[in-house]
């Protein structure tokens, strides 16, 4: 159903094709799939072309590009300044019926997606192409000019919103390394205590011998990627297991660390990860191993999930590293392992101050995240005409998420 005062019509009365030639002193821009447009000399892939600046194609501010062989997944940016791009790319120049802000939100929506991929002609996936007649033969609906501004003024601000907030994670993920680095650099723990990881504590193994039947139910259990990814155990991402009784050794306890023994690079070996709750009956992993310290009046809990993820600790780490094609953690030399320790007080003092830079970015993570939700929202109900925009207000995403300016 059509929504009231929308039209149908074709890309083709809406969009024109430029094909101008590109002129020397622009700037050459590509077409990515997650940025849209960007500067060619930022992206990391090569792309050093023998095409001289009159070979490319001109892009005038306001117009959208496209890769013909990418516009079924998305490959499609809005021009906020003049610029060259490669003749294998299509040049969308928008008529007064169609506002190029909302034009380059409308091309990532769900149904023209679908649309860009049905007119698209090409044997295989990757020999799709769609070249210009065929993207100007595309039905669309659209809303009045006033209402396409709205809409596109809404997501720019909610993109704004978003990028700002991806910045303070940034920020504050650099300050948090900054933070153990510090804490854990060799004229920082000067005067520490040595130890060997082995006189530290005991090590046990994870579940082994498993067949695919055994997994589903039975008791909870930490999978390999909880630990990868954590320093600290998440137990809202538990998977379940069968186990024998004899396999209850294999329990685990407040206070143990836990590392993965094997990566196919070796600087992800023996990435660790540490249970900072008191917990019922909960095992471990295949391809991981527990450390259990002897006593927490030497080495805490709370340090311990710092410590091991530290820089220094982590180098150590992976040049034990062993293996060709897949790289394993040798427990004998791990536990061999010199580690520097302060007192008790002063691991705590250094782990509630870790602790509090990783609350920041826990923070700012989920408001980026409630920010990317409610863009994923708004876009799925203003694009299809959902939700009317009439009036000449515009919500403050930062607001809605919790945070002031």
């Amino acid at each position: 159903m059509v929504p009231e005062g929308w039209r149908t019509t074709k890309l083709g009365k809406v969009f024109k094709s430029r094909r101008e030639r590109g002129t020397a002193g622009l700037p050459t821009i590509s077409v990515t799939l997650r940025g849209g447009l960007v500067l060619r000399e930022s992206l990391d892939r090569k792309t050093d072309t023998t095409l001289s600046p009159e070979e490319h194609l001109l892009v005038r501010k306001g117009d959208i590009a496209y890769n013909m062989m990418r516009m079924w997944q998305g490959a499609s940016g809005l021009a906020s300044f003049d610029a060259i791009v490669s003749p294998a790319y299509v040049v969308a120049t928008p008529t007064k019926e169609i506002d190029p802000v909302f034009a380059s939100y409308f091309f990532k929506s769900a149904r023209m997606i679908y649309l860009f991929w049905a007119y698209s002609y090409g044997l295989t996936k990757d020999r799709l192409r769609l070249y210009y007649p065929d993207f100007s033969l595309i039905p669309v609906v659209l809303p009045p000019a006033e209402e396409q501004r709205r809409i596109g003024k809404i997501l720019t601000t909610c993109e704004r919103a978003i990028n700002i907030v991806g910045r303070i994670v940034q920020n504050s993920a650099a300050q948090q390394r900054a933070l153990l680095q510090k804490f854990f650099s060799e004229s920082s723990t000067k005067g520490w205590k040595l130890h060997t990881i082995g006189s530290l504590g005991t090590t046990y193994g994870g579940l082994t011998g498993k067949s695919q039947e055994d997994f589903g139910t039975g008791v909870p259990y930490i999978p390999y990627l909880n630990i990868f990814t954590n320093p600290k155990i998440d137990l809202s991402h538990l998977d379940y297991v069968l186990i024998q009784p004899r396999e209850r050794q294999h329990r685990v306890k407040y206070g143990d660390s836990f590392f993965t023994t094997s990566s196919e690079v070796p600087n992800e070996v023996g990435m660790s990860s540490v249970l900072l709750d008191e917990v019922g009956e909960i095992y471990l992993n295949s391809f991981c191993f527990g450390f259990r310290p002897h006593s927490f009046d030497v080495l805490t809990p709370e340090f311990s999930r710092f410590l091991f993820r530290s820089p220094r600790v982590r180098r150590s780490i992976s040049h034990l590293a062993q293996g060709a094609t897949r790289y394993n953690l040798p427990k004998g030399q791990f536990l061999r392992l010199s580690i520097p320790l302060p007192t008790v007080d002063e691991q705590l003092r250094i782990a509630n101050c870790l602790a509090s830079a990783e609350a920041v970015v826990a923070k700012h993570k989920a408001q980026l995240g409630n920010l990317q939700a409610l863009q994923q929202a708004l876009t799925q109900l203003l694009i299809p005409g959902k939700l009317r925009v009439m009036g000449n207000e515009t919500p403050d995403p930062l607001v809605a998420v919790g945070m002031t300016r």
